[in-house]
């Protein structure tokens, strides 16, 4: 018997390069990296596998490029558990990549990222019956058209979607409708609803879209929590961090895990800031992601 993934995403998958820097260069002049490494990224396929590590199986819905950076994304993925039977890879195409850097001083980080030439994913690439057996489906906002598509047949049979909502992309705003738990960074309420205070801007999205959470997050702030029981927040959790790189994605993937684990919404937002700061803790993203139990007992251990 077949066995279906219980989250399936779609979205972007992306070759990050990943260079450790002592302080960000000033234009026009050259600057030594301490580190360099690389690694898969993207929001969705990283909080696939965030998810996965997790204990909570997923499958990625994409494309990638025959190429290097492609091969490299599938092989990547596959390493962590996420299923990629279902990615098209297309040759003669690169693609998406990125370089990060590290600030060592600051652990901020800088992205400059290319789409590459891989084609959007065609919405007929993706099968129903992937839809029928998963419990989440979970979006970034990337490869918009097939993300409508697949949310529309989730509608059809009670699948909950998903929306790291994270970049204001051209057109983001046709996904809104569709999405039960929309978790938008500070940034995106904001220029969304046009307003200035957070607290508002989450409301906002609550009241026009009707989701049934709306989680706006805010780094080692923590973030703010609405739905049926009204507006509260959930906090952070402060940690030695070494490294911020991924941390949001992990942060999605594990609130994911925590709702199909059957947390309450409260607790899942909770277990996600724990996976989020645990990811800090360690450089990289995919391998300095934590386990299921290590989150468990990072929560038990906190006062």
């Amino acid at each position: 018997m077949q066995k279906w993934p219980e989250v399936i995403g779609i979205g972007a998958s992306v070759y990050d390069t990943l260079i450790v820097v002592p302080h960000y260069p000033v234009e026009d002049t050259k600057l030594e990296g301490l580190e360099t490494k690389v690694q898969g990224g993207g929001p969705c396929a990283t909080a696939l596998v965030a998810a996965q590590k997790l204990g909570v199986s997923t499958a990625y819905v994409g494309t990638v490029g025959d190429d290097p950076f492609g091969r490299f994304l599938m092989a990547d993925l596959k390493k962590w558990g996420v299923d990629i039977r279902y990615v098209q890879c297309i040759p003669d195409c690169t693609s998406f990549h990125s370089v990060v850097l590290l600030n060592q001083q600051t652990h901020s980080r800088t992205c400059i990222w290319s789409r590459g030439s891989v084609p959007q994913l065609a919405c007929d690439h993706i099968e129903e019956e992937l839809f029928r057996h998963a419990k989440v489906l979970h979006l970034d906002g990337h490869m918009l058209e097939a993300a409508l598509a697949a949310a529309q047949q989730c509608r059809k049979h009670g699948v909950h979607i998903s929306y790291d909502a994270g970049s204001l992309y051209p057109g983001v705003e046709r996904l809104l409708p569709h999405v039960d738990w929309l978790i938008p960074s500070e940034e995106f309420a904001l220029r969304v609803t046009g307003l200035t205070v957070p607290e508002q801007a989450a409301q906002k999205l609550y009241d026009t879209y009707h989701p049934q959470l709306v989680v706006v997050t805010q780094g080692v702030c923590g973030g703010i929590l609405v739905d049926e029981k009204g507006m509260r927040r959930y906090q952070s959790y402060s940690v030695e961090v070494k490294d911020t790189n991924g941390c949001g994605d992990t942060f999605h993937g594990a609130f994911v895990a925590g709702k199909i684990y059957g947390m309450d919404n409260d607790a899942a937002c909770q277990y996600a800031s724990a996976a989020a700061a645990l990811k800090c803790t360690r450089l990289g993203a995919r391998s300095a992601m934590a386990t299921d139990e290590e989150c468990r007992e990072f929560l038990r251990n906190q006062p």
